[in-house]
């Protein structure tokens, strides 16, 4: 979404990366220095580490739910829709 796009406040829509054979595989290559290829390593990694522990603060907050999904699953193998919504909704 950085390179590619150029969603990032920091570099705004400037996309700096070019994809050749879009139909065989979506090679793809950088068009910036190595500064600034640093920078975008740095700006992904903070962006996987946020949303990380957006992921981890929703499993911790919601574990009972979890847990007793989990339950209901060993018990029943498998669960609809309206089950599953049942239980996340209690």
């Amino acid at each position: 979404m950085i390179t590619r796009y150029g969603m990032s406040r920091d570099f705004d829509m400037v996309a700096m990366e070019t994809v050749t054979n879009q139909y065989l595989g979506g090679d793809t290559s950088l068009a910036c220095s190595e500064e600034t290829a640093a920078q975008i390593d740095e700006q992904v990694v903070a962006i996987v580490k946020k949303q990380h522990e957006k992921a981890t603060k929703i499993l911790t907050d919601d574990r009972a739910k979890l847990d007793e999904l989990a339950a209901y699953l060993y018990e029943h193998e498998t669960i609809t829709g309206d089950e599953f919504m049942g239980i996340l909704n209690r």
